[in-house]
């Protein structure tokens, strides 16, 4: 056996359905060392919550066999079977990948794996898995209602007092009588879809959202914001969108279809209730949740669980900006009523170079004011087509061919430190592919970068949500001369309508709008929670010293309190996982909360999201 493309596809499957009878005798055998040999030397594993109740990743068969004899024995994985058939990939130095969807158990789970075989030293014969995936997916005693599980009613009516299904769910939401096990705060895409999960498995969940409306946080950003990754990456749990929608999903159209989502899901949300604060009695295993309501009042809550769920944009970052108070123009960060701004015949200054500061740069520069964008320091730059595309091709090639969540469980497969490596040669043809926009950029002065380990814009996203910008016209306009640029230096002071930079120089400004970023979310938790949890909690965000990402989708410090957040694929993605963590310990089937201390991320110099918009 020679190459996958002069094989038949009995043969592909001979081939996995031999490796996976292994892996099954070796776990049969606790035969460790043995499972170990099945991995490259180079090769990977990750595992989400099958063993551990965590979500950790090993590197070389080495590493994964000492992993193994420390986990194993004690959350055997038995009944391994093939799920699905084959298929041939490519990923990295590796022209030809089989790879294959499998199942399996353990006492307490039904699990589910993806692994990624390659050649292994002579032949087909004996191949080896580059990367693998363990992950649960459902527990056995409490899966998700399915289309198989669905709730069947007796329609026959015996009594004049009935109640019809308005009238239940009305109840449900008021929570009357009864505190909730979950309280998730933030009403966005993250909150929402970890109610769905949540409500999936008979948790009984309330979403708080301050704003009027589901999908606020959405409609009330500025007026021309668009989703700047294709719809194939943004479809959520359960409801995928429509085949009408355009590739690029318009802010209200999201806004919309997230009250639609609540409402289709059965999801038990208050609008306009604020959290003013909470404290865990870890004696009673539970919160105390003080809610001020729509009508003003106030209103405690007692439950078992609290999510933070309001992205990994927490407090705005407003720097000190000497000589505000002289400066006569109005100064606003961009989180504010930026469309309210009348900045027609206006000097307006944006200060930053993040994706933000140049959304804003060209809606302002459209509206017909005087653009002029500050860059402190250098970002990353990418066209949107082709070169954006690049990182998520996964998602385009399988949208509407398999269902998101197998692309999820594909994608989750390669740790971070694999996709950092991976990443760098894409990002370098990123560039290469964008050349003629990168070097009409250095012509005006404009800083550039390629992240700090030549991993280009999507590492970034993934350890600062900052720090670069997907060009859908900003660019060309600041190439063009239309909107004008300083950068390297920063304001040193204001004074009546006029700006004094670093290097002595000044502006004339109206308008200074601030696309400084935000501060870190665990300022949101200390803001909300106190310093304790906070503390406990840690940094959120970013790649940890374990190789996985900070305080976010898995348990935390705190007992009884799980952060989730960022962009729709990981909310989606990983939603499921904790939901599974919260239904777990509900029902006590994990292991007292672990009291070990969070870890710390990796790239602390630039985890904080006000440090990477700042810097920018």
């Amino acid at each position: 056996m020679t190459n996958l493309t002069n094989m038949s596809s009995d043969q592909w499957r001979e081939i996995t359905k031999n490796w996976l009878a292994r892996l099954g005798k070796y776990f049969e055998e606790k035969d460790y060392p043995s499972v170990a040999s099945l991995i490259l030397e180079d090769g990977y594993w990750r595992d989400l919550l099958t063993f551990h109740w965590r979500f950790e990743n090993y590197h070389g068969a080495r590493e994964i066999g000492t992993w193994l004899q420390n986990v194993a024995n004690s959350n055997p994985l038995y009944n391994f079977r093939i799920e699905g058939d084959p298929t041939v990939g490519a990923i990295g130095e590796y022209s030809e990948t089989l790879e294959f969807f499998f199942q399996f158990e353990t006492e307490l789970a039904n699990g589910r794996g993806f692994v990624r075989l390659v050649k292994g030293p002579n032949s087909w014969k004996d191949p080896m898995a580059f990367t693998l995936l363990t992950s649960m997916r459902e527990l056995k005693a409490f899966p998700e209602v399915s289309v198989r599980s669905r709730h069947r009613e007796d329609l026959r009516i015996t009594t004049n007092h009935a109640e019809n299904w308005l009238d239940r769910r009305n109840a449900a939401r008021l929570f009357e009588d009864k505190d909730p096990d979950v309280l998730v705060v933030g009403g966005g895409q993250a909150g929402l879809m970890l109610a769905a999960r949540l409500g999936q498995l008979d948790v009984k969940t309330l979403v708080v959202e301050k704003t009027d409306r589901i999908g606020d946080i959405w409609r009330n950003r500025y007026h021309a914001l668009r989703l700047h990754n294709e719809i194939c990456m943004n479809h959520f749990a359960y409801i995928p969108f429509p085949d009408n929608w355009p590739i690029y999903i318009p802010k209200d159209k999201l806004a919309n279809w997230m009250e639609f989502y609540a409402e289709s899901m059965e999801l038990n949300v208050w609008t306009k209730t604020a959290v003013l604060g909470g404290e865990y009695d870890s004696s009673r295993k539970s919160w105390t949740i003080r809610l001020r309501m729509p009508d003003g009042k106030n209103r405690l809550m007692h439950p078992t669980n609290v999510a933070m769920a309001m992205g990994v944009s927490g407090l705005p970052n407003i720097p000190h900006l000497e000589g505000r108070d002289e400066f006569v123009g109005e100064i606003l960060h961009s989180s504010g009523a930026v469309d309210s701004l009348d900045v027609n015949g206006k000097s307006v200054l944006v200060v930053g170079a993040g994706t933000s500061a140049h959304d804003l740069a060209q809606n302002f520069y459209l509206r017909g004011a005087d653009v002029t964008m500050l860059q402190r320091s250098p970002i990353t730059v990418v066209s949107l087509e082709p070169s954006s595309l690049r990182p998520y091709e996964l998602y385009r090639r399988n949208d509407g061919v398999r269902p998101i969540y197998d692309t999820d469980l594909m994608a989750a497969s390669v740790p971070y430190s694999l996709l950092a490596k991976l990443h760098r040669p894409m990002s370098q043809q990123m560039a290469e592919d964008d050349k003629e926009l990168l070097d009409g950029l250095r012509r005006v002065g404009f800083l550039l970068d390629n992240g700090e380990d030549d991993t280009g814009y999507f590492l970034k996203l993934l350890r600062y949500q900052a720090g670069y910008y997907l060009n859908i016209g900003a660019s060309d306009l600041i190439i063009a001369g239309k909107i004008k640029l300083r950068s390297g230096v920063n304001i040193k002071r204001l004074a009546a309508g006029q700006v004094f930079f670093s290097d002595d120089s000044s502006l004339k400004a109206d308008i200074i709008v601030l696309a400084t970023g935000y501060r870190p979310l665990q300022d949101s938790v200390r803001a909300m929670f106190g310093d304790d949890v906070a503390d406990r909690v840690g940094p959120i965000w970013g790649i940890c010293e374990d190789g996985e990402a900070c305080g976010i989708y898995a348990e935390t410090g705190q007992e009884g309190f799980y952060v989730t957040g960022g962009g729709v694929p990981g909310a989606r993605a990983y939603s499921r996982y904790t939901a599974l963590l919260i239904k777990a310990a509900l029902e006590g089937l994990r292991p007292p909360h672990s009291t070990r201390l969070p870890a710390l991320p990796k790239h602390m110099p630039a985890l904080h999201r006000d440090v990477a918009e700042a810097a920018t």
